[in-house]
C-alpha cells in the first residue's frame, strides 16, 4: 500500500524544519528545538481512500540543536481499518544527525509491521562541490550517487523558510533524505501567503507568522508530473508544523498537534 520511503517523508521534512535552529543561516528566524506530539486520523480530503475506513495513531517528532549539529528522532505509527477486511498496523522510526555545514548526513530508518522489523536503511551521505554519495551499511554495500546541487533536508528547509520570508512562491530542489536507496527526490514546494495565528509561548498567547506549504516529491529519473508523495502543513516562523496532511495516494492522514515541548538551546563555545 505504501513504503518506508513514503512514510518517512513527514518525519524527514519536519526534522529539517526543527533542525535549522543549529544553523547560522537561519538563526534570525529564532526557531525552537522541540518535541511535538500529533494525533493521526484519516483525512476526509483524501483523493482516494484505498479501502481504508479508519485510522488511529500518532506521530512524535523530536529534534535538538547541539553544538555539533542537528539530532533528530521521530516515530510514526498507526492502526488502519480496511472495510470488512483485516486491518493493518504500521510503525516507522527515524533518527539522524546532520552537520552544521550541511555536507554530512547520518541516518537510520526502521519499519515494523505488527512489531516485526521488515525494512531498515542505515548509512551516511556526504556532499562536495561536484556532487556526493550515499553509502549504506544496511543494506550493506549499496551506494547512491548524488548529483551536483543535491541538498540534505536541513539545508533544503533552510532555503524553504528563507524563501517564505522573501515571498517566493515555488521552490524546487533535488533532496536526499536518507529514506532508502531511492531516497533522492525532486521536491517542489508551493508556499502560500503568510497568515498571522495565535499560539502559546511561555504561558502567554502571542501572534506568530505562518505560511501554508505544500511539498510534492517526484522521482528524479521520471519525466511525468505524478508525485510519489505529497505533504501539506502550516509552517510557523518558529519552525513548528500545524495542520499536517500526508497524502500517500491511496489514502491520506491528518496529523493534529496535541503537545509541544520546547528545549533550551545549547551553550556552545
Amino acid at each position: 500500500m505504501f513504503t518506508t520511503k513514503q512514510s518517512s517523508r513527514l518525519a524527514l521534512a519536519a526534522l529539517a524544519l526543527g533542525a535549522v535552529v543549529a544553523q547560522p543561516a537561519a538563526a534570525a528566524v529564532e526557531l525552537l528545538s522541540h518535541r511535538a506530539v500529533y494525533a493521526l486520523s484519516l483525512a476526509q480530503s483524501a483523493s482516494g481512500m484505498g479501502g481504508v475506513s479508519d485510522v488511529r495513531g500518532g506521530l512524535v517528532m523530536e529534534w535538538r540543536d547541539s553544538c555539533a549539529g542537528a539530532i533528530s528522532n521521530q516515530r510514526l505509527g498507526f492502526v488502519a481499518s480496511v472495510g470488512d477486511a483485516p486491518g493493518f498496523t504500521y510503525d516507522v522510526r527515524f533518527s539522524s544527525w546532520e552537520s552544521p555545514d550541511h555536507k554530512r548526513l547520518r541516518f537510520n530508518v526502521r519499519s515494523f509491521d505488527g512489531g516485526i522489523l521488515f525494512e531498515e536503511y542505515q548509512g551516511e551521505a556526504s556532499l562536495d562541490e561536484v556532487g556526493g554519495k550515499a553509502a549504506f551499511a544496511k543494506p550493506a554495500g549499496e551506494t547512491l550517487a548524488l548529483p551536483r546541487g543535491t541538498l540534505f533536508p536541513t539545508e533544503h528547509m533552510v532555503r524553504l523558510i528563507e524563501g517564505a520570508r522573501d515571498g517566493e512562491v515555488v521552490v524546487s530542489h533535488d533532496v536526499f533524505d536518507g529514506s532508502g536507496v531511492d531516497g533522492l527526490s525532486r521536491v517542489t514546494a508551493v508556499i502560500g501567503r503568510p497568515i498571522t495565528a495565535e499560539t502559546a509561548a511561555e504561558g502567554a498567547a502571542v501572534d506568530e507568522m505562518r505560511w501554508p506549504v505544500s511539498l510534492a516529491y517526484h522521482e528524479v529519473t521520471r519525466a511525468d508530473d505524478v508525485p510519489t508523495f505529497e505533504l501539506t502543513f502550516e509552517l510557523s516562523e518558529r519552525g513548528v508544523l500545524y495542520d499536517l496532511v500526508l497524502d500517500y495516494g491511496d489514502f491520506a492522514l491528518q496529523a493534529d498537534l496535541e503537545q509541544l515541548e520546547a528545549f533550551d538551546a545549547p551553550d556552545c563555545p
